[in-house]
């Protein structure tokens, strides 16, 4: 029996195909899959293309398909139909496959920092769930949100109207900027506006770790921003929950001054809350959920993927 988990989201699309035992028999990666942000043609090619790299005349059949998809996920299923013969395909929302990604359980809080944010609740009788905007009208404490920020405060140090970071060199360097004015240009001529913006919190990762201290600010309020929402949703419940808060997404790997700075916000108001970082990215998430479809306990199927998708820890 063969099956296929995938995770595609703002910037990226990741499809994993797998056996029974779970055994990792083929990856594929394209970009991101979100219609706010690109066009049909451009996600419907790249949905063809991580499809084929994980299915086609090796792998005919496919048992089931458990996915997360922001964006056509109708397309998402007809690109694999058209890669393999597929018999089954469940719909993922994001917050429920990064939690099982992240913990191997299916209820909790998740507590998202990607290219955009969202704090999602999944409990046994309710769910609920803030956030997600986009950049235009939200996604504080998210990628593009750090990356723009990242950008004007190497603006405001060449200008001077903030003070000197590391971040005006790093991005001058990355960029192979001549000028800081040569960014003009790149931003706003890039066909992919959100992703290339995101991309920057590579640069401000970096001059955190160097200890500039505007790139550590902007991790501090970018946890602050995840932390607003994570409050409004736990105040909804009186503090209480089943299961853990988990973080997840690509922004909480750049700087440990965030993950800091969100425990110890939340902790301040809900001291009995348990907040942990993910053992998985989101992609595996849908492995969980068929183990769980499959009738199978925690203490059966998590250490096997522990041991197999090895090459996906968060």
């Amino acid at each position: 029996m063969y099956f296929v988990t995938a995770d595609g989201g703002g910037t990226k699309l990741i499809t994993i195909l797998y056996d029974e035992q779970f055994n990792v028999l083929a990856t594929g990666r394209a970009g991101g899959t979100n219609l706010n942000f690109r066009a049909m043609e451009d996600i419907r090619e790249d949905m063809k293309k991580a499809a084929g790299q994980c299915l086609g005349d090796a792998y005919p059949t496919v048992d089931a398909a458990d996915f997360v998809i922001v964006g056509p996920k109708e397309e998402f299923v007809a690109a694999l139909q058209k890669a393999c013969d597929l018999r089954a395909h469940t719909v993922l929302n994001e917050g429920q496959a990064a939690l099982m990604a992240g913990t191997g359980e299916k209820y909790g809080l998740l507590a998202l920092a990607g290219t955009g944010s969202d704090v999602f609740l999944l409990q046994r009788d309710h769910n609920d769930f803030i956030g997600g905007w986009g950049t235009v009208l939200g996604d504080e404490g998210g990628g593009f949100d750090i990356g723009a920020a990242s950008l004007r405060a190497a603006i405001y140090a060449e200008d001077g109207r903030g003070e000197k970071t590391l971040l005006l060199p790093l991005i001058k360097e990355e960029w192979k900027l001549h000028k800081l004015w040569d960014m003009v240009e790149i931003v706003y001529g890039a066909k992919d506006q959100r992703r290339l913006v995101a991309s920057v919190t590579k640069i401000t990762a970096k001059a955190a770790a160097m200890g500039d201290e505007t790139a550590r600010q902007l991790y501090r309020k970018a946890a602050y921003e995840i932390y607003r929402l994570t409050r409004v949703v736990l105040e909804k419940e009186n503090g209480h929950i089943e299961g853990k808060i988990c973080t997840s997404g690509g922004v909480w790997k750049g700087s440990e001054t965030m993950f800091e700075e969100y425990n110890r916000l939340v902790k301040s108001e809900f001291p009995d809350v348990e907040i942990v970082k993910p053992i998985f990215d989101p992609c595996v998430g849908g492995a969980v959920w068929r183990a769980i479809e499959r009738g199978m306990k925690k203490e059966e199927y998590w250490p096997v993927l522990l041991e197999k998708f090895k090459d996906f820890r968060y």
